[in-house]
């Protein structure tokens, strides 16, 4: 493959998803105390209390046998505190407990899903856990991480907000056991927004393994670096290809020889930012103990 395209393909396809700002909303209404039974016209139902035929209040709705929503409503629609729980036993669950608005989540929550890809597996392979701000159903600001046995990388931690992305993902679940490591880090990522400046490294068992760092700017398919500088370590011929990219486009690159090995090349450079991830350590353990 041309080394240009190559370097336009990585640009392309290394960023960092970034979301917009969360909607707020007034305060919870006060509920009816009265408690009656309803039909939705979807064929859920619905137990608690209502206002004008209407939940309005506190309640439980079900639709079906795995969906289940029990929390506060507001004219029919829920909004306030809940908690939505969709199961298919055999397959997945998916469980977010927070803030509703709208009959959606808006504001603050957590949200948990377990996947299996094969029914007769004893253990879910893949467990997500997302905490922090939601908008209309998806989450925008707070903490990820997740679990996939299926993967290269078994566990990802990220951490975003409108100022920061910090993001690393081991190989091994097993490498939790001990301290952070540069070594076991098979990807380590941090954009700082305020500063202007931030830095990607990625690390796989392929030849190809790239650093870029410079400065990031968010885009409408994310966080992509705007300018800076790709690093592609070829380990198979000992040789780094250093491109120059200049308003996310690649300006120049040129070919030079190293004798450094890969490991030691990465090693080097992650030493000196694991500090980066202190202040969201704390929270990401707590989450990932909680898959």
């Amino acid at each position: 493959m041309n080394l240009k395209r190559l370097f336009a393909i990585t640009l392309l396809g290394v960023g960092l998803l970034i979301g917009f700002n969360v909607a707020t909303y007034g305060e919870v209404y006060a509920g009816t105390t009265q408690e009656v039974s309803l039909t939705f016209s979807n064929g859920g139902t619905y137990y608690g209390e209502v206002q004008d035929g209407k939940p309005h209040g506190k309640g439980t709705a079900t639709w079906g046998e795995y969906k289940t929503y029990t929390g506060e409503w507001k004219n029919g629609k829920r909004s306030g505190k809940g908690k939505l729980i969709t199961s298919d036993p055999a397959t997945n669950q998916v469980m977010y407990e927070g803030t509703w608005a709208n009959d959606k989540q808006n504001g603050q929550g957590t949200l948990r899903e377990y996947s299996k890809f094969n029914e007769y597996s004893e253990e879910y392979d893949r467990a997500t856990i997302q905490q922090g701000s939601f908008t209309n159903g998806k989450p925008v600001f707070g903490y990820t991480v997740v679990r996939d046995y299926t993967l290269d990388n078994e566990v990802v931690f990220r951490y975003m907000t409108d100022d920061v992305i910090a993001a690393f993902a081991l190989a091994d679940t097993n490498d939790l056991n001990v301290p952070l490591k540069p070594e076991n880090m098979s990807l380590f990522a941090f954009v700082n927004f305020k500063k202007g400046s931030g830095f990607l490294m990625q690390y796989t068992d392929d030849s190809q393994n790239m650093y870029q760092y410079g400065r990031y700017k968010k885009g409408p398919n994310g966080t992509n670096l705007f300018n800076g500088t790709i690093e592609l370590f070829n380990r198979q011929y000992d040789e780094i290809s250093i491109a120059s990219v200049q308003k996310a486009k690649i300006a120049k690159y040129k070919v030079v020889p190293t004798s450094e090995k890969l490991d030691k090349y990465r090693e080097r450079i992650i030493k000196k930012k694991l500090y980066l991830l202190d202040p969201y350590m704390s929270n990401f353990m707590k989450l990932y103990n909680q898959l």
